[in-house]
């Protein structure tokens, strides 16, 4: 694990290219408004980088905790005074249990070779009650034709990697589910995208949410809301048929959410969950 805590803590690029990326959100921050209770005193942001979430969020930086292994993300946290900066390792906070109300992880999960332990933190320090806010990727499906980490990619890799995604799917949906995260970083892809998949990346989003939810859902946690595709301000460029199917789709969503398998096609991030 050491070489994926060396790789955030040091690259500084990446941080520039996060702040000016999450300026250009693909759904809009009033969606989580309306979550973000005024009583919320302690928001813990889990691999938060540069703190965006508290301006984003309009969260006061009194109330706001940004931790990160990277103190050159940290570094911004303090320089434009979003809020309180904490350099620790995500997968083991130096919070006490029931210690937030809050906890956001915000274009992060995705990266995490082992999310569970990620996640397994973010159940112990939130309080009873309290909310989990997670989101991320919100591609389109794993086999529009032109999607963004696959196209570069030959025809018999793109299609390997498709229908591992969607058998780990049917796994999750229809056998007893055991929460063993499909995704798995490979540094090289950092870089060298044109000839490397990151198995943490945006190309995972149907599982990751599928298998997000269902974690959250073992350890007894409400669901208080799942976006869908509708929800989405911007996304990545669509062909004419992916269009049709969407528009043509919308009315039926509430039915399509419901139903087994299908539902993680047209769900998106973010998920928000309470502590019970």
């Amino acid at each position: 694990m050491s070489i994926y805590r060396d790789y955030y803590k040091t690259v500084e690029q990446y941080h520039r290219v996060t702040e000016e990326s999450h300026k250009n959100q693909v759904f809009g921050a009033d969606l989580l408004f309306p979550y973000l209770a005024a009583s919320t005193k302690r928001v813990l942001d889990v691999a938060g980088g540069t703190g965006f979430n508290a301006e984003f969020l309009r969260i006061a930086a009194v109330n706001y905790f940004c931790v990160d292994l990277s103190f050159l993300g940290l570094r911004t946290v303090k320089e434009r005074d979003r809020g309180n900066a904490i350099q620790a390792d995500a997968a083991q906070l130096p919070l006490r249990n029931n210690s937030v109300d809050m906890v956001l992880c915000s274009w992060s999960l995705e990266h995490f070779p082992n999310p569970r332990q990620i996640l397994e933190e973010m159940v112990r320090v939130v309080r009873p009650h309290g909310r989990v806010i997670i989101w991320g990727p919100n591609w389109d499906n794993i086999f529009r034709k032109d999607f963004p980490q696959l196209v570069h990619k030959t025809i018999m890799y793109r299609q390997k990697v498709r229908w591992r995604i969607f058998l780990r799917m049917l796994a999750n949906e229809f056998s007893r589910f055991q929460y063993k995260p499909f995704t798995t970083l490979d540094v090289a892809a950092l870089a060298d995208p044109q000839h490397h998949l990151a198995y943490d990346s945006d190309a995972m989003h149907c599982v990751l949410c599928q298998e997000t939810h269902k974690f959250f859902q073992q350890k007894e946690f409400t669901l208080i809301h799942m976006s869908d595709f509708s929800e989405m301000q911007a996304h990545v460029r669509n062909d004419i048929f992916i269009r049709i199917v969407r528009g043509t789709l919308k009315p039926f969503l509430p039915a399509l959410k419901r139903m087994p398998l299908v539902r993680w096609f047209v769900i998106r991030f973010p998920i928000v969950v309470e502590k019970p």
